[in-house]
């Protein structure tokens, strides 16, 4: 028998109405039967799936292989890409609704040269409540043809990617999404498959298109290669909040510029955020950031001399006081020569590290480039993983005196990741307390910085409480 083209990966933890609706789709492709073989990873469900998959058992073209206990996504789909046979690996949910071009498309996808690819997926994200009442509760899942032709002439659950990728920018590799992917299996492997680190499932397969990327594979986005989410029940605001701490990690592994962006402004403001962090980190002129004056902050270099702990530099570290102890980190977006310390070419609104890592945490005039909300991003992020946090004014050499007007403008087009209400973004000096540590009249200062607590609050009375009054200001 020859071996297949396509192996397609699909892991499974429960669900198994979605699986039985997915893998009768797969049986309606177009592409030649003999062209692809199923792999379903049965990662620990309450309830093996080994009766569903039967349902399908075509000799040795579906392969059923079990975790006994739930090990993750990317570890349930690198059990199942070592034993693929396929040169290519498409990799799909349990819930994915599958048009019958789906996999040949992910093989026109290949014609001109190895890719990764992100493919269509319709309907994602949504619940069983959501559908009912966006789209009615008429469709029925076990029958694909008539899903795709409704789909097809459904304009709400038109995938916004076909817009957003048709054009290739930056930070495409964020895009690598196996909800609906594919790369060739040697790719696959020259990277080492899914880093599962990762808690649970989220950002393990953005890491594994960025290390696609840096292999030379670019992802490529292919609007043929159609999904339909089937909806479930979720807990979107636990997803969003996993995710969030899932992206430390990925700092941590490859702290850059586009690696941050993709981060602190969410995917798609990225894609065009990113250009504009790199040509700020082309323009910055160190004399704006550097420590050139930090030798007259003796109160200061007498806390740095005696830190019980790592030192984190946000700045220039041009101008360290000679007999300092060096910083062990210093984040600073533009290149640096080499010197002490681990250099972290990040803008700062991400830093890698577990929360209080760094004893002490000190910012030079490097701020001053920033808008207040960009500042107050940058200043929380050091308080997450600094015990003490100083902002330093006056201690550069040539410091600026008005954000950066180029960058100012993109922020402001780009800053808003469309999960700040479910973790809090700090985003005004209103909510630090900055506190005079060290200062003289005319020379360099030093403000001890702290969070004020700012506890968000629902409206639900917009009338004057009792015992109030409204009071003319």
């Amino acid at each position: 028998m020859a071996e297949p083209e396509i192996t397609v990966v699909i892991p499974a933890h429960n669900r198994t109405r979605a699986l039985r609706h997915c893998l009768a789709s797969l049986r309606r492709q177009t592409l030649d039967p003999g062209a692809f073989e199923i792999i379903v990873v049965d990662d620990g469900s309450d309830e093996p799936v080994g009766e569903t998959v039967a349902q399908f058992a075509d000799g040795d073209r579906i392969r059923l292989l079990r975790h006994e206990r739930a090990r993750g996504a990317g570890a349930a789909r690198n059990t199942g890409a070592a034993a693929a046979r396929g040169g290519l690996l498409v990799l799909l949910d349990a819930d994915c609704l599958c048009h019958p071009d789906l996999l040949r498309a992910h093989l026109d996808a290949q014609a001109g040269g190895p890719v990764a690819v992100c493919g269509y997926g319709a309907g994602r994200e949504l619940t069983p409540a959501a559908w009912r009442l966006k789209l009615g509760a008429d469709w029925d899942f076990s029958d694909p043809d008539a899903v795709f032709a409704r789909l097809a002439r459904t304009p709400s659950l038109h995938d916004p990617l076909t817009e957003l990728l048709a054009r290739p920018r930056p930070a495409d590799w964020a895009f690598f999404w196996t909800l609906n992917a594919a790369v060739p299996k040697s790719f696959f492997d020259l990277v080492g498959g899914f880093d599962t680190r990762f808690e649970v499932k989220g950002i393990e397969d953005i890491e594994l298109g960025y290390r696609l990327a840096r292999a030379g594979l670019p992802t490529v986005f292919a609007p043929a290669a159609i999904t339909l989410h089937q909806p479930h029940e979720r807990d979107r605001n636990r997803e969003v909040v996993r995710d969030r701490r899932n992206e430390h990690i990925l700092v941590r592994e490859y702290p850059s510029l586009d690696v941050e962006a993709v981060c602190s402004y969410d995917i798609a403001h990225s894609r065009d955020l990113i250009p504009a962090l790199e040509r700020f980190s082309d323009r910055l002129d160190a004399a704006t950031a550097d420590c050139g004056r930090l030798a007259a902050l003796d109160r200061l270099t007498r806390r740095i001399t005696d830190a019980d702990g790592p030192v984190l530099l946000v700045g220039a570290p041009q101008g360290w006081p000679a007999g300092l102890p060096a910083p062990d980190a210093v984040c600073y977006p533009a290149d640096l020569p080499d010197g002490p310390g681990r250099c972290l070419r990040l803008l700062g609104t991400r830093l890698p590290g577990a929360g209080k890592h760094y004893a002490l945490g000190v910012i030079t005039d490097y701020w001053r480039h920033f808008p207040d909300g960009t500042f107050s991003r940058v200043l929380a992020e050091m308080d997450r993983v600094c015990r003490e946090v100083f902002v330093l004014s006056g201690v550069s050499t040539a410091p600026v005196p008005a954000p950066d007007p180029e960058l100012s403008e993109a922020l402001a087009a780009y800053d808003r990741p469309y999960w700040e209400f479910t973790t809090p973004l700090r985003r005004e000096l209103h909510q630090f307390d900055l506190t005079e540590d060290e200062a003289g009249t005319s020379g360099p200062a030093a403000f001890r910085c702290t969070p004020i607590p700012w506890p968000m609050t629902e409206l639900t009375d917009v009338g004057v409480p009792a015992g109030e009054e409204l009071v003319p200001r």
